[in-house]
């Protein structure tokens, strides 16, 4: 640390969280191209199946926000282990699932694992990289949550057409074996410590601002923005809101401190990533959608026959 070196250990136990983290947007986004066989499988509308990422995304949201709290309060060793336990758990779920719901379930079990693997990689490199190579492991880190977006239609898609959907779980649990090695002899950052109890509430209203959105905008997409179950949601997430401006402003327990978004360098920034975030996954479920649902019907006769 203080000769800016960066040990051995350090860079293992980077490694260990960031190949959980790298796992679980992978396969978040090789799902997407595997939604149209997934549908005729489960015997689903695609309305429903998309709950298998943006359920995903959204407890991925959730438990990221309590993050800030749990490594002040448990070593990181030990939510090493919860995420992996919670990884593994949801890969065999998701492998062997005979319907959806038990799809689903397997999901929200791996997005706990993602929420928790991807803010402890970075947690380890700040708290464990010296300031002189600080920007080189923030970039890996960051490299690793977005190379495996771009990996993961190619992986989801070869194994979707040649193989079967359920290889894009299987072949990840070799994987998290050798995160388990990795982080199991590597990882060993104390916690910091701290006195204040946890905001549960502020986790509640949170939690229900966050799925009131997202409910909202998917009724919106199977009936409509003029349909009243749209306004209605979209109701509860005002409520929802304003209560959890209301609990931030007078509550002196804060899962989050937004009053950080008030500066304007990290303001700009953060709707600036927002907004590309919005994007990038967006178009990432349609465009699969549209090429294997839509563009394939537009294929003449012959060009099946001669791609």
């Amino acid at each position: 640390m203080n000769n800016g070196v960066v040990t051995k250990q350090t860079k293992y136990a980077i490694a260990a969280v960031g190949i959980l983290s790298f796992l679980g947007i992978l396969v978040e986004t090789s799902l997407n191209v595997a939604f149209p066989t997934l549908t005729e499988e489960f015997n689903v509308t695609l309305g429903t199946m998309q709950w298998a990422t943006s359920g995903y995304l959204l407890m991925v949201t959730i438990v990221m926000s309590t993050t800030g709290h749990l490594v002040k309060k448990h070593k990181t060793q030990h939510l090493f282990r919860i995420a992996v336990l919670f990884c593994i758990t949801g890969a065999v779920l998701c492998a062997a699932a005979i319907s959806f719901p038990m799809l689903m379930v397997g999901r929200l079990i791996q997005a706990v694992s993602t929420g928790l693997a991807t803010p402890l990689m970075f947690h380890i490199i700040l708290s464990l990289v010296p300031q002189s190579q600080l920007g080189l492991y923030m970039g890996i880190g960051s490299m690793v949550t977005s190379f495996a977006p771009a990996l993961g239609p190619t992986y989801g898609g070869f194994f979707t057409s040649f193989l079967s959907w359920r290889i894009i779980f299987v072949l990840t649990i070799p994987i998290i074996l050798v995160s388990v090695w990795l982080g199991g002899k590597h990882i060993r950052l104390e916690a910091v410590g701290t006195k204040q109890r946890f905001d549960w509430i502020g986790l509640i209203i949170l939690s229900w601002v966050f799925v009131s959105l997202n409910i909202a905008f998917s009724n919106a997409g199977n009936n409509g923005f003029y349909h009243s179950s749209f306004f209605g949601v979209l109701f509860i997430f005002i409520i929802g809101l304003i209560a959890l401006f209301i609990h931030f402003r007078f509550s002196e327990r804060k899962i989050l401190n937004f009053s950080l978004l008030l500066r304007p360098i990290i303001g700009l920034r953060w709707l600036n990533f927002f907004i590309l975030q919005f994007i990038n996954i967006g178009v990432s479920f349609v465009l699969p959608i549209l090429a294997q649902d839509y563009l394939l019907k537009f294929r003449t006769p012959n060009s099946v026959d001669n791609p």
